[in-house]
């Protein structure tokens, strides 16, 4: 029998609305030891006011090897395949999701994308929120207000 998921870490600890991610950041190191599968997520409450106009949220769930190395195995991009901010933004903020790990949902639903593997026992969070400069190459931090990254497992 499965035990039920908890949470093993959230950015949002001390504000339930979540968080200003602005710039690049990480979470501190993540015991993965007990767990299988995680699920992994990020929801974007208020974005940049110019937000297609070259800002840009990846969030990435990394694991760490044996040497010390941190892989990235899942990036999460809310506004990937947004053409615009939907009118019902402030009531739906946009999301993206991922479950990662053993256990997994279909992987054949395109709602629940999975990623099949082996969990190492130390996993890490990092968010690059940022907006294009005005030279080729030149990006600057952006602020995705009431943002919240959960990571899930069991």
């Amino acid at each position: 029998m499965f035990q039920p998921a908890r949470r093993i870490w959230a950015n949002n600890l001390d504000d339930p609305a979540g968080s200003t991610l602005k710039g690049t950041g990480y979470s501190p190191p993540l015991d993965l030891s007990q767990v299988s599968t995680v699920f992994f997520s990020v929801v974007v409450g208020d974005p940049p006011a110019d937000m297609f106009q070259g800002a840009t949220l990846v969030v990435s769930l990394r694991v760490q090897d044996a040497g010390g190395t941190w892989l990235p195995v899942a990036f999460l991009e809310p506004y990937e395949h947004q053409a615009s901010l939907p009118g019902h933004w402030q009531h739906a903020p946009v999301h993206s999701h991922v479950s990662v790990g053993l256990f997994l949902p279909d992987s054949h639903n395109r709602n629940a994308p999975t990623i099949p593997m082996v969990l190492p026992p130390t996993a890490q969070i990092r968010w690059d929120a940022r907006r294009r400069g005005k030279n080729p190459g030149d990006w600057r931090p952006a602020p995705f207000g009431r943002t919240v990254i959960s990571l899930y497992g069991r």
